[in-house]
């Protein structure tokens, strides 16, 4: 009976460490948790902008907040291999995109953060334009509630303490803005603080964020052309070190409807240079251009352990594909990789209990 519970126990790791090595790779980068220095509990509310979140559903990524302690039996394993063989339809790098997919239509989202005043309900909410900032943009920010009386928006140093820049607080109509300029020298380790007296009580909210030194530059695209079942589009970069680049963006319709999520990584050198984003045939299917890409994101990975990714920016918000015809892709369907059918291939095994 121990034996019986130990194999149970091992199972179940096995499937997590499977799970999280098969579906990591896909996992949008996840910002940091904003903190709240407060006397008082943290109150959700709702954001301060409308926002359209994504309705419950369950994707691929879910399957890694499943709790080690629910994968309890062969029937985990083998919906984890169901999951994994669908995603297989569709290569790595061209990935469909719908509307519930949040995380990578809008990657640098600011949960804005709500806070209670007083024992009444009244409460306050604050909130970034954005996590990651990339020099020389500004740092804005908002201060939503009633009875504020005057804030300071401060920048400061997490490592050391230092307060680095502030700005004051301006109030227009029923909200308060303020907005910090960026400096190119900046720590990794940042914070905005708002510093906040309201009716009659003052308040200290802290916000995580990032701002860094563009490391790369998307400039543009050229034309789309066809190779086999993909539509190429080969973007041009401007890099400042050399390394292994990982060059993100979304796919949509003429109607902005999603249509798929495109990953592309290669090494560069520094200075201009190339890297081909693909889109299959298999999230093209019943399309007609014009197509557009957006949601561009450019990071360096890191070459070690410990050592940082840096992140590049877009000279472009948008790119349009105005003349391609989807019938000249071939329709041979993805053929997965080896390395990845032996993937699949054990976590079938694990799901019958091999």
């Amino acid at each position: 009976m121990k034996n019986q519970k130990n194999l149970k126990r091992v199972l179940t790791i096995s499937i997590v460490v499977v799970s999280v090595w098969l579906f990591w790779p896909s996992m949008p980068q996840q910002q940091q948790q904003q903190n709240i220095t407060v006397n008082e509990p943290l109150i959700k509310t709702p954001l301060i902008e409308a926002t359209k979140l994504p309705a419950e559903s369950v994707n691929k990524n879910s399957l890694l907040a499943v709790m080690p302690e629910k994968i309890t039996s062969n029937a985990s394993a083998a919906l984890v291999a169901k999951v994994y063989a669908a995603e297989l339809n569709f290569p790595a790098y061209s990935q469909p995109l719908t509307d519930n997919d949040f995380d990578r239509l809008q990657p640098n989202h600011f949960n804005p953060q709500s806070i209670p005043v007083d024992d009444e309900g009244t409460q306050v909410t604050a909130a970034l334009s954005k996590y990651r900032y990339t020099y020389p943009e500004l740092v804005f920010a908002t201060l939503t509630g009633e009875n504020i009386v005057n804030a300071e928006l401060q920048l400061v140093d997490t490592n050391t303490g230092n307060l680095l820049l502030t700005s004051k607080f301006e109030q227009d109509e029923d909200n308060w803005y303020a907005q910090l300029e960026g400096r190119r020298d900046l720590p990794r380790q940042l914070q905005a603080t708002i510093k906040a007296s309201v009716n009659g009580k003052n308040i200290t909210i802290a916000l995580a964020l990032k701002y860094v030194d563009s490391i790369a530059t998307l400039e543009g695209f050229n034309s789309a052309f066809n190779q086999d079942a993909d539509m190429v589009m080969p973007a041009n970069l401007t890099t400042r070190e050399q390394g292994l680049y990982r060059i993100r963006a979304n796919l949509f319709d003429a109607n902005n409807q999603p249509i798929a999520h495109l990953v592309s990584k290669e090494k560069l050198n520094k200075g201009s240079s190339h890297i081909n984003l693909k889109a299959h045939q298999s999230v093209l299917q019943g399309k007609s251009a014009p197509f557009y890409l957006s949601t561009f994101s450019i990071e360096l990975m890191s070459p070690a352990p410990g050592e940082p990714t840096k992140y590049g920016n877009s000279a472009i918000k948008k790119y349009e594909i105005k003349e391609f015809s989807v019938s000249s892709l071939s329709d041979t369907p993805y053929q997965p990789s080896e390395q990845e059918q032996q993937r699949l291939l054990l976590l079938q095994n694990m799901a019958e209990g091999g």
